[in-house]
C-alpha cells in the first residue's frame, strides 16, 4: 500500500514539474477555474468553486457546498443545509519557468487568502432525558468565520489545477456546549471561550477561458 501511495505520489510531483515549464504566453493561457473540494464527499458535503483572474498578482474565489451530499462521518446525524465561502487570493510569489523570469502561469504559485465562511444547515442530535433515557431531535446550526488562508496552486498544462490550503481564523456559532468545539463541514469551531477556527482542503479544477 505503501509502494503504491509513494508511485502515486512521484507521478503528481512529475506531472507537476513538467507542466510548470511550458505556456509563459500570459495573452493565451486561461484565466478562470471551476473547482471541486477533492475529498469533500468523504466528510459530509460536496463543495465546489470558481476562481476568476482579476490582474497580477490578484484574483477572486468562491465556493458553494452541499452539507449531506456525500458520506456523513456520522450516520446517526442526518445532515442537510448548504456553505458559502470566498475572498480575494494574493499571490505571494509566481513559479518560474525561464530566465528572464516570468511565471509559468497567472493563476499558479503560493498565496494568502482572506476568506469569509458560512455556514447553515440541521441534523439530528442525541441527548439524555435526566433518567437516562435517548432521545433526539432535529436541530438548526449557524455559523460564521473568518479565515486567513495559505496555500500552493499548481496549475497543469493550461488544462487543469491542483489546490491545498490550510486556514486559521476567528469562527462563531450557535452551538451551546461550552467545552467542546464542532465541525461545521465548511470548517471547524472551538469553544465559545477560544473561538479559534481551522480549515483545510485540497481542490481539483479545470480552467476555462
Amino acid at each position: 500500500m505503501k509502494r503504491i501511495a509513494s508511485i502515486f505520489i512521484l507521478a503528481i510531483a512529475t506531472t507537476v514539474a513538467f507542466s510548470q515549464t511550458i505556456d509563459t504566453d500570459y495573452e493565451t493561457q486561461k484565466k478562470s477555474i471551476i473547482k471541486m473540494e477533492f475529498f469533500s464527499p468523504l466528510t459530509g458535503h460536496t463543495t465546489f468553486g470558481y476562481e476568476k483572474y482579476i490582474k497580477d498578482w490578484f484574483s477572486w474565489e468562491a465556493k458553494v457546498g452541499f452539507i449531506g451530499l456525500g458520506v456523513e462521518p456520522d450516520n446517526n446525524t442526518d445532515p442537510s443545509g448548504f456553505l458559502l465561502r470566498g475572498g480575494p487570493k494574493f499571490k505571494l510569489n509566481p513559479d518560474f519557468a525561464t530566465r528572464d523570469l516570468r511565471g509559468t502561469h497567472l493563476l499558479s504559485g503560493k498565496y494568502i487568502k482572506p476568506e469569509i465562511v458560512l455556514s447553515v444547515y440541521n441534523e439530528d442530535v442525541t441527548d439524555f432525558t435526566s433518567g437516562g433515557t435517548e432521545f433526539t431531535s432535529r436541530e438548526s446550526f449557524r455559523s460564521v468565520a473568518f479565515l486567513i488562508n495559505y496555500g500552493r496552486q499548481h496549475v497543469l498544462a493550461d488544462i487543469m489545477s491542483i489546490d491545498w490550503h490550510v486556514g486559521i481564523g476567528y469562527g462563531f456559532d450557535n452551538y451551546d456546549m461550552e467545552d467542546e468545539g464542532k465541525y461545521h463541514h465548511s470548517h471547524t469551531n472551538g469553544t465559545n471561550d477560544f473561538p479559534i477556527a481551522v480549515s483545510a482542503g485540497f481542490t481539483i479544477g479545470l480552467l476555462l477561458k
